[in-house]
């Protein structure tokens, strides 16, 4: 009878102890290092997302791949054909708003209500969407566009750098060009 008495206080210990160290434990909140204080972007999506990590996280300062291309800018543009021979160079004013974090709309670039469809991406630039085969239609039906805005933070102004592939039924065209926010 000893035996099974010390056997049930054994198993009953085992149970309390592991009752107690099943229970949620309160963790005490601590306001981290306070020599922390430069604060830094704390969301995936953004561009600068754990830029001057570590320190105090604060979604104030981050801005997403929309915000490097929105506003209006003048943009010259260098229009080369399909041998890299200079044909003309042009300058309009290029127009570009978000309709999202990382969708783009341009125009400008054709005649007025003509709308090209962007995606802004992480790495500083932008890609036209294709939409039929070889790029987007652009201007007339049978011409398409493909290609990239790009975008360097270690430039002092502005600037937005295009690289655009135009195809249409009388051959193929690049337009290498720079625009320069005014707006």
């Amino acid at each position: 009878m000893k035996t099974i008495s010390r056997l049930f206080i054994a198993v009953c210990v085992v149970l309390v102890a592991l009752v107690c160290a099943c229970q949620k434990q309160s963790n005490k909140t601590t306001n981290g290092d306070p020599r922390l204080t430069n604060p830094y972007c704390n969301d995936p999506a953004a561009v600068n997302y754990n830029w001057g990590f570590p320190g105090k996280p604060d979604n104030t300062i981050c801005f997403y791949p929309n915000d490097l291309f929105v506003g209006r800018y003048v943009y010259s543009d260098s229009v080369l054909q399909s041998d890299f021979t200079h044909t003309y160079t042009r300058i309009d004013t290029l127009v570009i708003t978000s309709s999202s974090h990382t969708a783009l709309l341009l125009t400008g670039f054709c005649a007025p209500g003509d709308t090209l469809h962007l995606t802004a991406g992480l790495a500083f630039s932008a890609t036209l969407d294709t939409t039929i085969g070889t790029g987007q239609p652009l201007c007339r039906p049978v011409d398409t566009v493909s290609g990239t805005l790009t975008r360097n933070l270690a430039d002092t102004m502005p600037y937005v750098h295009v690289y655009f592939t135009v195809v249409a039924d009388t051959g193929t065209t690049y337009h290498i060009g720079l625009a320069v926010k005014i707006k």
